[in-house]
């Protein structure tokens, strides 16, 4: 049975300057948190978009980290996760903030 994706590792991009700060994306008055469901898709969107040139790839291993990466999100002001977007795609997954939350479990710990 495949895992889903708030049961794998998750991805973000966090810029190295300014420990703690991670790559958000503005849209249609909607601001994201961007996360990727592979190391390597996280890294191209780096290599890509000038804005995320230089940010380092971040494993997010547990439901702790996630949950973390979610209350920091939260903090800056994104509403929705963003789900492994690429630069041109014309969609991409997005999910609230508090329903990533509500699936992430303590008993889905990926590490």
């Amino acid at each position: 049975m495949a895992k889903s994706f708030f049961e794998i590792v998750w991805y973000v991009l966090t810029d190295l300057s300014r420990p703690g700060e991670h790559l958000t994306l503005t849209a249609a008055e909607v601001k994201y948190a961007l996360v990727w469901s592979s190391s390597k898709a996280a890294l191209d969107f780096s290599r890509e978009l000038s804005a995320a040139k230089g940010m380092k790839v971040v494993p997010l291993y547990s439901w702790t980290l996630k949950d973390s990466f979610l209350t920091a999100s939260e903090q800056i002001g994104s509403s929705h996760l963003l789900i492994d977007y690429r630069p041109g795609a014309l969609e991409a997954a997005a999910v609230p903030i508090p329903t990533a939350r509500e699936r992430i479990s303590p008993l889905h710990d990926v590490r």
